[in-house]
Parts: structure tokens; C-alpha cells; sequence
């Protein structure tokens, strides 16, 4: 599947290049180009595991092994494998977005990032290490220093 930037259309990747880059040079974001065919009434009947492997998988077609990228983003990391569960209170039910190693909702995004570098790295035949620059006030710094932590390849 192909990634443009949205401030250049000539400025065309593979998914797999898409998220090595991250953003384009001309500042632009990637999209696809289409969105890809996607049965979502059977991924809402799968486990919060499944839907992401079939999620992630449709719109990075580059990248392999998604379920075991995504298993090992997330199990053992958050406190079940629903991550973001909902739960009753009152007459509603509220998301709790905390439940990842920092407590922070980004947990979510910066447990996956890492897993989806490597095997990018790994597709596009990248021998160098990836450096991952980061400064903040707030939990960002703290969730991507434990989301990348350990990782073979990546510096943070």
C-alpha cells in the first residue's frame, strides 16, 4: 500500500517506508492513498489483540508478523490484554485510558511504535541504529523512554 504526503502527491512510500520516515520532508503527514478493504463487523468479534493485528495489518501491508509485533507490544504490559477496557459508572461506561506502564493514554501508540520500527528497519534492510530524539514537560517523554527501552536497533 502506498503512503503520500499530504502537502506533496508526488511524494509516494510503501507503509513500511512510511513509518521509518514518519513525517514527509515537505513537513506533510502520510495517508494512504485508499483505504484498504477492511471487514470491520469481524474485527469488532475478535479480541482487542486480534483487532489491532487486523487493523495494523491492513494499512501497513509492508510490515510482517503483526500479531506477533503486537503481542509483543502489549502483553505483560498493560493489566489485561483489553488495554484500554471500558467499565460501568453510573449510567455509562468510561474508557480508561491508563492502564499502560506509565499510566499514560500514549502507552497505547509508544508500546507498538517500537515494535512496528524494528521490523520496518528490518524490511528495508537498515543496518544503522534509529535515534529516537525526545524532550517534554509531560508523561510523552516518560511513555516513549519506556516504550523504546530495550529495544535492539533504536536509541533513545
Amino acid at each position: 500500500m502506498n503512503y503520500r504526503s499530504t502537502r506533496n502527491a508526488e511524494h509516494v512510500l510503501d507503509s513500511a517506508q512510511a513509518v521509518l520516515e514518519g513525517l514527509a520532508p515537505d513537513g506533510g503527514l502520510y495517508l494512504p492513498e485508499k483505504l484498504p478493504e477492511f471487514d470491520a463487523a469481524a474485527c469488532l468479534k475478535g479480541s482487542t489483540m486480534d483487532m489491532a493485528e487486523m487493523i495494523l495489518s491492513a494499512l501497513l501491508p509492508d510490515i510482517p508478523e503483526m500479531g506477533k509485533l503486537v503481542r509483543n507490544a502489549y502483553i505483560g504490559k498493560f493489566e489485561s490484554e483489553e488495554l484500554t477496557p471500558t467499565v460501568p459508572v453510573g449510567n455509562f461506561s468510561v474508557l480508561e485510558l491508563f492502564r499502560g506502564p506509565t499510566s499514560a493514554f500514549k502507552d497505547v501508540a509508544l508500546c507498538m511504535l517500537p515494535q512496528l520500527l524494528t521490523k520496518a528497519r528490518s524490511v528495508k534492510g537498515m543496518k544503522d541504529d534509529i535515534m529516537i530524539l525526545t524532550a517534554t514537560s509531560g508523561d510523552t517523554g516518560k511513555a516513549a523512554l519506556e516504550g523504546f527501552k530495550d529495544v535492539d536497533g533504536i536509541r533513545i
